[in-house]
């Protein structure tokens, strides 16, 4: 077994983590995520990000049977509120992951995001992304050789889910 590589980042002025690392880990064992063959539990990142996507502030990002980010939230938002999204959205990662095998991510990515739109929602998407490899030749450059010619990203609405 290999040790897990969590990043665990401490909150920024301002803002919050909804839940704190032991919670986050005890939420996952008992949600049944799917786990890589290598390791006990799928890595952990905790992520200070204010970055706003097209459908709300990001809450969570999951890339099935390998690792689960965690953004910290604004301190505008209530703690409560904040730690019932972050739930709501590992429960319906959880079911989208079920039976996820890791994937080579060098190819292709596959990524669920957690959303909170201002409406009051919460909003789940799915994010694919796919790259298109270079054929290498033995006279380049061999950094080159691993380096993606093009990226394609895909965004696709999956879910809704009105806030109490």
């Amino acid at each position: 077994m290999l040790e897990n590589n969590d990043r665990i980042a401490q909150s920024a002025r301002g803002r919050f983590f909804p839940f704190t690392v032991s919670e986050t880990i005890k939420v996952l064992r008992d949600l049944g995520f799917a786990t890589p063959s290598y390791q006990k539990r799928i890595d952990i990142i905790f992520r200070n990000s204010d970055a706003t996507g097209s459908h709300g502030n990001v809450i969570a990002a999951f890339y099935p049977a390998d690792k689960m980010i965690v953004y910290s939230a604004s301190e505008d938002l209530d703690r409560q509120r904040a730690k019932i999204m972050l739930e709501m959205a590992l429960r319906e990662f959880a079911e989208l992951g079920k039976s996820a095998k890791p994937t080579n991510r060098r190819q292709m990515s596959v990524s669920f995001l957690a959303y909170h739109a201002p409406q009051g929602k919460l909003i789940i998407t799915k994010r694919v992304r796919r790259a298109t490899q270079v054929k290498y030749r033995g006279d380049q450059k061999f950094s080159n050789a691993f380096k993606p010619k093009g990226v394609k990203t895909d965004e696709q609405f999956i879910k809704s889910l009105d806030l109490i």
